[in-house]
């Protein structure tokens, strides 16, 4: 996996709020039959910042939902939301990185030191 600096930051109600209309909108979009991309130029987030993070995120979540529990192959996901597989691909690897530094770090947290 490749290495980086990862900042969290908290978000203000405010952001919180736009975020998680924007999710709604862009997964009513694509049920309603846009492309993954129409569905999110669709919605509208001043902060560039923060409309990419949705974006990532709402990738990242139809990933989960549609290749891992629902079982469509990668390349049948890519085609219906209208992606190249490339973006798939890297969509899916920075999943599995946010799940290996997520389970590493709720490791570390909870890892005693001196002899048990």
């Amino acid at each position: 996996m490749k290495d980086f600096d990862f900042v969290y930051r908290e978000y203000s109600e405010e952001e919180s709020a736009v975020y998680e209309k924007a999710m709604r909108e862009i997964l009513v979009n694509i049920k309603q039959g846009m492309s993954f991309q129409d569905a999110v130029d669709k919605v509208e987030v001043s902060d560039k910042n923060l409309k990419s993070l949705i974006e990532d995120d709402a990738l990242k979540i139809l990933i989960a939902e549609l290749c891992y529990v629902s079982k469509i192959p990668f390349e049948e996901f890519a085609n219906m939301l209208g992606l190249p597989i490339e973006k798939v691909r890297n969509a899916n690897f920075e999943m599995l990185e946010d799940i290996q530094m997520t389970l590493n770090n709720t490791f570390n947290k909870n890892q005693r030191s001196g002899n048990a």
